[in-house]
Protein backbone atom coordinates (compact mmCIF):
# COMPACT_ATOMS: atom_id res chain seq x y z
CA UNK A 1 0.00 0.00 0.00
CA UNK A 2 3.03 2.60 1.08
CA UNK A 3 4.93 1.57 -2.75
CA UNK A 4 1.29 2.51 -4.44
CA UNK A 5 1.25 5.69 -2.23
CA UNK A 6 4.48 6.67 -3.44
CA UNK A 7 3.93 5.87 -6.88
CA UNK A 8 0.60 8.24 -7.05
CA UNK A 9 2.38 11.10 -5.28
CA UNK A 10 5.00 10.42 -7.65
CA UNK A 11 2.94 10.51 -10.53
CA UNK A 12 0.93 14.02 -9.69
CA UNK A 13 4.60 15.60 -8.42
CA UNK A 14 5.89 14.61 -12.33
CA UNK A 15 2.27 16.10 -13.87
CA UNK A 16 2.94 19.16 -12.04
CA UNK A 17 6.23 19.80 -13.12
CA UNK A 18 6.00 18.65 -16.78
CA UNK A 19 2.63 19.49 -17.86
CA UNK A 20 3.29 19.59 -21.41
CA UNK A 21 4.51 16.19 -21.51
CA UNK A 22 1.16 14.92 -18.84
CA UNK A 23 -1.27 16.39 -21.37
CA UNK A 24 0.26 14.30 -24.61
CA UNK A 25 0.10 11.09 -22.52
CA UNK A 26 -2.81 11.61 -21.22
CA UNK A 27 -4.52 12.11 -24.76
CA UNK A 28 -2.40 9.35 -26.29
CA UNK A 29 -4.46 7.22 -23.49
CA UNK A 30 -7.77 8.70 -24.66
CA UNK A 31 -7.57 7.51 -27.99
CA UNK A 32 -6.02 4.22 -27.33
CA UNK A 33 -9.12 3.72 -25.24
CA UNK A 34 -11.44 4.78 -28.41
CA UNK A 35 -9.75 3.24 -31.05
CA UNK A 36 -10.30 0.07 -28.53
CA UNK A 37 -13.20 0.37 -27.19
CA UNK A 38 -15.44 -2.81 -29.23
CA UNK A 39 -18.15 -0.73 -31.43
CA UNK A 40 -22.18 -1.42 -31.42
CA UNK A 41 -22.54 -4.30 -33.84
CA UNK A 42 -24.58 -3.68 -36.53
CA UNK A 43 -28.10 -6.28 -36.73
CA UNK A 44 -27.99 -9.40 -38.66
CA UNK A 45 -30.29 -8.94 -41.59
CA UNK A 46 -32.78 -12.00 -41.55
CA UNK A 47 -35.69 -13.45 -43.56
CA UNK A 48 -38.74 -15.15 -42.63
CA UNK A 49 -38.72 -18.58 -44.52
CA UNK A 50 -42.05 -18.34 -47.10
CA UNK A 51 -43.82 -20.54 -49.24
CA UNK A 52 -44.17 -19.00 -52.75
CA UNK A 53 -43.31 -20.72 -56.49
CA UNK A 54 -40.46 -21.06 -57.43
CA UNK A 55 -38.66 -22.03 -60.96
CA UNK A 56 -35.17 -23.03 -62.14
CA UNK A 57 -34.53 -21.42 -65.18
CA UNK A 58 -31.56 -21.00 -68.37
CA UNK A 59 -30.42 -17.61 -68.58
CA UNK A 60 -29.90 -16.75 -72.52
CA UNK A 61 -29.65 -14.08 -75.37
CA UNK A 62 -31.51 -14.78 -78.37
CA UNK A 63 -32.79 -13.09 -81.79
CA UNK A 64 -36.06 -12.93 -83.58
CA UNK A 65 -35.80 -14.68 -87.14
CA UNK A 66 -38.64 -15.87 -89.40
CA UNK A 67 -39.24 -19.53 -90.31
CA UNK A 68 -40.01 -18.43 -93.70
CA UNK A 69 -37.72 -16.69 -96.05
CA UNK A 70 -37.25 -16.58 -99.78
CA UNK A 71 -34.39 -15.59 -101.32
CA UNK A 72 -35.68 -14.66 -105.18
CA UNK A 73 -33.76 -13.95 -108.28
CA UNK A 74 -33.61 -14.04 -111.98
CA UNK A 75 -32.22 -17.18 -113.11
CA UNK A 76 -31.41 -15.27 -116.49
CA UNK A 77 -29.68 -11.74 -117.09
CA UNK A 78 -31.64 -8.69 -118.72
CA UNK A 79 -32.89 -5.25 -119.07
CA UNK A 80 -35.48 -5.19 -115.94
CA UNK A 81 -38.83 -3.33 -117.54
CA UNK A 82 -40.75 -4.05 -114.61
CA UNK A 83 -41.01 -3.84 -110.68
CA UNK A 84 -43.96 -4.47 -109.15
CA UNK A 85 -42.84 -3.86 -105.34
CA UNK A 86 -40.71 -1.68 -103.75
CA UNK A 87 -38.52 -2.83 -99.84
CA UNK A 88 -41.34 -2.58 -96.97
CA UNK A 89 -44.09 -3.66 -99.05
CA UNK A 90 -46.50 -6.62 -98.20
CA UNK A 91 -47.01 -9.14 -101.29
CA UNK A 92 -48.69 -11.98 -101.63
CA UNK A 93 -48.10 -15.56 -102.79
CA UNK A 94 -47.49 -16.04 -106.29
CA UNK A 95 -47.82 -12.33 -106.75
CA UNK A 96 -45.22 -10.85 -109.94
CA UNK A 97 -42.17 -9.21 -108.36
CA UNK A 98 -40.40 -7.97 -111.84
CA UNK A 99 -39.98 -9.04 -115.33
CA UNK A 100 -37.30 -8.91 -117.58
CA UNK A 101 -37.23 -7.51 -121.47
CA UNK A 102 -38.76 -10.40 -123.53
CA UNK A 103 -38.58 -8.95 -126.54
CA UNK A 104 -35.07 -10.98 -127.05
CA UNK A 105 -36.41 -14.15 -125.69
CA UNK A 106 -39.69 -14.10 -127.42
CA UNK A 107 -38.00 -14.18 -130.99
CA UNK A 108 -35.59 -16.80 -130.05
CA UNK A 109 -38.94 -18.70 -128.95
CA UNK A 110 -40.18 -17.95 -132.18
CA UNK A 111 -37.45 -19.23 -133.97
CA UNK A 112 -37.20 -22.44 -132.19
CA UNK A 113 -40.68 -22.74 -132.99
CA UNK A 114 -40.34 -22.04 -136.84
CA UNK A 115 -37.23 -24.52 -136.42
CA UNK A 116 -39.72 -27.06 -135.82
CA UNK A 117 -42.14 -26.80 -137.96
CA UNK A 118 -40.08 -27.11 -140.76
CA UNK A 119 -38.04 -29.75 -139.27
CA UNK A 120 -41.56 -31.60 -138.22
CA UNK A 121 -42.69 -31.14 -142.09
CA UNK A 122 -39.26 -32.96 -143.18
CA UNK A 123 -40.00 -35.46 -140.78
CA UNK A 124 -43.05 -36.31 -141.98
CA UNK A 125 -42.70 -36.76 -145.77
CA UNK A 126 -39.48 -38.80 -145.40
CA UNK A 127 -41.57 -40.87 -143.30
CA UNK A 128 -44.51 -41.05 -145.68
CA UNK A 129 -41.81 -41.92 -148.67
CA UNK A 130 -40.87 -45.17 -147.09
CA UNK A 131 -43.48 -46.26 -144.55
CA UNK A 132 -45.57 -48.28 -147.30
CA UNK A 133 -42.97 -49.74 -148.97
CA UNK A 134 -43.33 -53.59 -149.58
CA UNK A 135 -41.21 -56.83 -148.20
CA UNK A 136 -39.36 -56.39 -151.82
CA UNK A 137 -39.01 -52.64 -151.21
CA UNK A 138 -37.67 -52.79 -147.72
CA UNK A 139 -36.08 -49.91 -146.29
CA UNK A 140 -31.87 -49.95 -146.86
CA UNK A 141 -29.59 -49.50 -144.16
CA UNK A 142 -29.13 -45.31 -145.73
CA UNK A 143 -33.02 -45.34 -145.91
CA UNK A 144 -32.97 -46.18 -142.38
CA UNK A 145 -30.20 -43.72 -141.18
CA UNK A 146 -31.89 -41.25 -142.83
CA UNK A 147 -35.40 -41.66 -141.10
CA UNK A 148 -33.14 -41.80 -137.61
CA UNK A 149 -31.15 -39.06 -138.39
CA UNK A 150 -34.48 -36.93 -139.62
CA UNK A 151 -36.24 -38.47 -135.84
CA UNK A 152 -32.63 -36.67 -133.83
CA UNK A 153 -33.07 -33.64 -136.00
CA UNK A 154 -37.40 -33.56 -134.83
CA UNK A 155 -36.29 -34.31 -130.71
CA UNK A 156 -33.32 -31.44 -131.10
CA UNK A 157 -35.94 -28.85 -132.54
CA UNK A 158 -38.54 -29.90 -129.56
CA UNK A 159 -35.77 -29.11 -126.85
CA UNK A 160 -34.81 -26.13 -128.86
CA UNK A 161 -38.96 -24.75 -128.00
CA UNK A 162 -38.76 -26.01 -124.76
CA UNK A 163 -35.56 -24.13 -123.40
CA UNK A 164 -36.87 -20.89 -125.52
CA UNK A 165 -40.70 -21.47 -123.68
CA UNK A 166 -38.29 -21.99 -120.06
CA UNK A 167 -36.46 -18.55 -121.01
CA UNK A 168 -39.77 -16.78 -121.37
CA UNK A 169 -40.57 -17.93 -118.07
CA UNK A 170 -37.51 -17.40 -116.22
CA UNK A 171 -37.90 -13.52 -117.12
CA UNK A 172 -40.58 -13.37 -114.89
CA UNK A 173 -39.40 -13.52 -111.40
CA UNK A 174 -42.91 -14.13 -108.80
CA UNK A 175 -42.65 -14.85 -104.64
CA UNK A 176 -43.68 -18.56 -103.52
CA UNK A 177 -44.92 -17.11 -100.30
CA UNK A 178 -46.64 -13.80 -98.39
CA UNK A 179 -45.12 -11.46 -96.57
CA UNK A 180 -42.91 -8.58 -96.04
CA UNK A 181 -39.95 -7.41 -98.84
CA UNK A 182 -36.79 -6.95 -96.60
CA UNK A 183 -34.04 -6.90 -99.64
CA UNK A 184 -34.33 -5.22 -102.57
CA UNK A 185 -30.84 -5.11 -104.81
CA UNK A 186 -32.69 -3.05 -107.82
CA UNK A 187 -35.03 0.24 -107.42
CA UNK A 188 -35.68 1.11 -110.66
CA UNK A 189 -36.69 -0.20 -114.14
CA UNK A 190 -34.10 0.39 -117.08
CA UNK A 191 -31.28 -1.21 -115.55
CA UNK A 192 -29.78 -4.39 -116.37
CA UNK A 193 -30.31 -7.13 -113.42
CA UNK A 194 -27.99 -10.25 -113.23
CA UNK A 195 -28.32 -13.60 -111.57
CA UNK A 196 -27.02 -12.24 -108.02
CA UNK A 197 -29.58 -9.99 -107.74
CA UNK A 198 -31.54 -10.43 -104.77
CA UNK A 199 -35.30 -9.80 -103.13
CA UNK A 200 -35.76 -11.22 -100.33
CA UNK A 201 -39.19 -11.77 -98.86
CA UNK A 202 -39.95 -12.38 -94.89
CA UNK A 203 -43.04 -13.83 -94.10
CA UNK A 204 -44.14 -12.24 -90.79
CA UNK A 205 -46.55 -15.01 -89.41
CA UNK A 206 -43.59 -17.36 -88.94
CA UNK A 207 -41.65 -15.35 -86.48
CA UNK A 208 -39.38 -16.68 -83.90
CA UNK A 209 -36.80 -16.20 -81.47
CA UNK A 210 -33.54 -17.51 -81.92
CA UNK A 211 -31.21 -19.06 -78.66
CA UNK A 212 -28.46 -20.68 -78.73
CA UNK A 213 -28.06 -23.01 -75.65
CA UNK A 214 -24.69 -24.36 -74.39
CA UNK A 215 -24.39 -28.06 -74.80
CA UNK A 216 -23.80 -28.12 -71.15
CA UNK A 217 -27.44 -26.93 -70.77
CA UNK A 218 -28.95 -28.42 -73.73
CA UNK A 219 -29.66 -31.42 -71.98
CA UNK A 220 -32.76 -29.98 -69.98
CA UNK A 221 -34.35 -28.03 -72.57
CA UNK A 222 -37.21 -30.07 -74.18
CA UNK A 223 -40.16 -28.93 -76.17
CA UNK A 224 -43.08 -27.64 -75.00
CA UNK A 225 -41.06 -25.57 -72.05
CA UNK A 226 -42.06 -21.93 -71.26
CA UNK A 227 -39.86 -18.80 -72.15
CA UNK A 228 -40.19 -15.55 -70.96
CA UNK A 229 -38.47 -12.98 -73.42
CA UNK A 230 -37.81 -9.85 -72.52
CA UNK A 231 -36.78 -7.64 -76.02
CA UNK A 232 -34.73 -4.68 -76.06
CA UNK A 233 -36.78 -2.29 -77.55
CA UNK A 234 -39.93 -3.00 -75.21
CA UNK A 235 -37.85 -3.53 -71.91
CA UNK A 236 -41.05 -3.23 -70.24
CA UNK A 237 -42.49 -5.95 -71.68
CA UNK A 238 -42.24 -9.55 -70.94
CA UNK A 239 -43.33 -12.30 -73.79
CA UNK A 240 -44.60 -15.22 -72.78
CA UNK A 241 -43.33 -18.17 -75.59
CA UNK A 242 -42.79 -21.77 -75.94
CA UNK A 243 -40.27 -23.71 -77.24
CA UNK A 244 -41.08 -25.27 -80.66
CA UNK A 245 -38.34 -26.64 -82.22
CA UNK A 246 -34.73 -27.87 -81.07
CA UNK A 247 -31.94 -28.34 -83.79
CA UNK A 248 -30.41 -31.75 -83.87
CA UNK A 249 -27.19 -31.03 -85.08
CA UNK A 250 -25.06 -28.31 -83.29
CA UNK A 251 -23.09 -25.42 -84.67
CA UNK A 252 -19.84 -23.74 -84.09
CA UNK A 253 -20.67 -20.07 -82.19
CA UNK A 254 -18.98 -17.32 -82.73
CA UNK A 255 -16.88 -17.44 -79.08
CA UNK A 256 -16.22 -20.79 -80.25
CA UNK A 257 -18.38 -22.79 -77.86
CA UNK A 258 -20.66 -25.79 -79.13
CA UNK A 259 -24.09 -24.88 -78.91
CA UNK A 260 -27.80 -25.57 -80.11
CA UNK A 261 -30.37 -23.28 -81.50
CA UNK A 262 -33.51 -23.39 -79.89
CA UNK A 263 -36.48 -21.79 -81.07
CA UNK A 264 -39.94 -20.55 -79.83
CA UNK A 265 -42.59 -19.26 -81.75
CA UNK A 266 -43.49 -15.46 -81.13
CA UNK A 267 -47.73 -15.78 -81.32
CA UNK A 268 -48.94 -12.83 -82.74
CA UNK A 269 -47.24 -9.63 -84.26
CA UNK A 270 -49.73 -6.72 -83.33
CA UNK A 271 -49.21 -3.47 -85.72
CA UNK A 272 -45.84 -5.05 -87.04
CA UNK A 273 -43.68 -4.76 -83.74
CA UNK A 274 -41.55 -7.65 -83.61
CA UNK A 275 -38.77 -7.52 -86.11
CA UNK A 276 -36.41 -9.88 -87.79
CA UNK A 277 -33.20 -8.91 -85.86
CA UNK A 278 -34.24 -8.27 -82.85
CA UNK A 279 -32.61 -9.05 -79.89
CA UNK A 280 -33.36 -9.76 -76.58
CA UNK A 281 -32.60 -11.55 -73.09
CA UNK A 282 -34.70 -14.85 -72.20
CA UNK A 283 -35.00 -17.56 -69.33
CA UNK A 284 -35.73 -20.74 -70.29
CA UNK A 285 -37.88 -22.34 -67.65
CA UNK A 286 -36.52 -26.11 -66.96
CA UNK A 287 -38.45 -27.24 -63.68
CA UNK A 288 -40.86 -25.42 -62.01
CA UNK A 289 -42.69 -25.86 -58.25
CA UNK A 290 -45.23 -23.99 -56.96
CA UNK A 291 -46.08 -23.34 -52.68
CA UNK A 292 -42.75 -24.67 -51.68
CA UNK A 293 -40.71 -23.23 -48.67
CA UNK A 294 -37.85 -21.39 -49.93
CA UNK A 295 -35.29 -19.24 -48.28
CA UNK A 296 -32.40 -17.12 -50.48
CA UNK A 297 -29.23 -18.86 -51.28
CA UNK A 298 -26.65 -16.40 -49.79
CA UNK A 299 -28.50 -18.43 -46.46
CA UNK A 300 -27.32 -21.63 -46.82
CA UNK A 301 -23.37 -22.58 -46.47
CA UNK A 302 -21.50 -25.38 -47.89
CA UNK A 303 -22.59 -28.18 -45.67
CA UNK A 304 -26.36 -27.36 -46.22
CA UNK A 305 -26.95 -25.28 -42.82
CA UNK A 306 -28.71 -22.57 -41.93
CA UNK A 307 -28.58 -19.99 -38.82
CA UNK A 308 -32.10 -19.71 -37.69
CA UNK A 309 -32.70 -16.85 -35.08
CA UNK A 310 -34.32 -17.47 -31.92
CA UNK A 311 -34.66 -15.79 -28.51
CA UNK A 312 -31.43 -17.84 -27.26
CA UNK A 313 -29.57 -16.28 -30.40
CA UNK A 314 -28.66 -18.10 -33.42
CA UNK A 315 -29.29 -21.96 -33.76
CA UNK A 316 -27.35 -23.75 -36.41
CA UNK A 317 -29.19 -26.27 -38.32
CA UNK A 318 -29.31 -28.52 -41.40
CA UNK A 319 -31.78 -28.95 -44.28
CA UNK A 320 -32.50 -30.60 -47.42
CA UNK A 321 -32.97 -28.31 -49.95
CA UNK A 322 -34.65 -29.18 -53.62
CA UNK A 323 -35.07 -26.77 -56.64
CA UNK A 324 -32.95 -23.81 -56.81
CA UNK A 325 -33.42 -20.70 -58.73
CA UNK A 326 -30.30 -18.23 -58.65
CA UNK A 327 -31.56 -16.13 -55.72
CA UNK A 328 -33.45 -18.51 -54.39
CA UNK A 329 -33.60 -22.70 -52.96
CA UNK A 330 -36.42 -25.19 -52.14
CA UNK A 331 -36.38 -26.24 -48.87
CA UNK A 332 -37.41 -29.59 -48.16
CA UNK A 333 -37.06 -30.30 -44.48
CA UNK A 334 -34.92 -28.75 -41.97
CA UNK A 335 -37.22 -25.62 -41.65
CA UNK A 336 -40.64 -24.27 -41.01
CA UNK A 337 -42.85 -21.27 -42.21
CA UNK A 338 -41.81 -18.20 -40.86
CA UNK A 339 -38.51 -19.31 -38.99
CA UNK A 340 -36.19 -15.65 -39.12
CA UNK A 341 -32.88 -17.23 -41.04
CA UNK A 342 -30.11 -15.80 -41.95
CA UNK A 343 -29.00 -14.00 -44.73
CA UNK A 344 -25.36 -14.17 -44.93
CA UNK A 345 -24.69 -16.66 -42.35
CA UNK A 346 -20.59 -15.51 -41.71
CA UNK A 347 -21.49 -12.78 -39.73
CA UNK A 348 -22.58 -14.67 -36.98
CA UNK A 349 -20.72 -14.30 -34.52
CA UNK A 350 -19.63 -17.36 -32.72
CA UNK A 351 -20.59 -16.27 -28.94
CA UNK A 352 -23.98 -15.88 -30.10
CA UNK A 353 -24.52 -19.04 -31.58
CA UNK A 354 -27.28 -21.12 -29.13
CA UNK A 355 -27.76 -24.85 -29.40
Amino acid sequence: MKRFRDWFNFAIQFAKNHKIISFVILLTLIVILFILKPGKQAPIATEKVRKENISQTISITGSIDSNSTANLSFRVSGKLVYLGVKKGDYVYANQTIGILDERTVQKNLEIALIDYSKQRLTFDQTLEKNQNRTAAESLSIDIKRVLEDNQFDLDRAIKSVELADLAKQDSVLTTPISGIVTREDVETTGVNVYSATIFTVTDLSSLTFKMDVDQADIGKVRQGQKVKAVLDPYPDETSNLTINKIDFVSHTTSTGGTAFTVYANLAGNPDNKYRVGINGNAQIITSEKKNVLTIPVSSITEDSKVFVKTKRGYTEKKIKTGLGSDTRTEVISGLFQNDDVVVEPTLVPKKTQGF
